[in-house]
């Protein structure tokens, strides 16, 4: 008989336990963490990110071709438009050194406020653009395009880095 009260305790202090767990838990679901009154929904900004990125950008434009380690650099510009769209501009770029970037028409993006400047991205069949806009004025690129040359098609690795003129 002790074994089937020991049992029996046993399960009747389980039990016990996963209902204070149970009570535990729906308490802690309706804790707030801080006050109501004061909501933090993030910083507040004066205007859109397509318009306070928007700007013409000098600096250098590294390519590389995918499976090679030849390495070419030369001096050019990347433009960034508003449009009215939230969060969405054009990219235009140009290096007279870089035949195939001095034919490129510009094509959309997302913009986006980030931590102390704003992020650029876009990523579809023909590019894959990747970018930075700091606060300093500065940005910093990179993108993957593919090229036709000839027959084939040849994809370049690009980066680029430059100041607001």
């Amino acid at each position: 008989m002790a074994k089937k009260n020991n049992k029996h305790h046993y399960e009747m202090t389980t039990i016990r336990t996963y209902i204070c767990l149970a009570a535990c838990a729906l308490c802690a679901t309706f804790t707030a963490c801080n006050s109501d009154d004061d909501p933090n929904y993030g910083p507040s900004f004066d205007s859109p990110s397509q318009q306070a990125a928007q700007g013409s950008f000098a600096g250098t434009f590294s390519r590389v071709q995918v499976g090679t380690t030849d390495t070419l650099k030369a001096e050019g510009t990347l433009t960034i438009t508003a449009t009215d769209t939230l969060n969405r501009a054009r990219i235009t770029y140009a290096c007279n050194d870089m035949e195939e970037l001095a034919k490129t028409a510009a094509f959309a993006v997302n913009i986006a406020h980030a931590d102390q400047g704003y992020t650029i991205i876009n990523k579809s069949a023909d590019i894959a653009l990747l970018g930075r806009v700091g606060n300093d004025q500065n940005i910093s690129a990179s993108f993957t395009k593919a090229v036709r040359s000839g027959r084939k098609t040849v994809r370049y690795n690009y980066s680029f880095d430059g100041h607001r003129q």
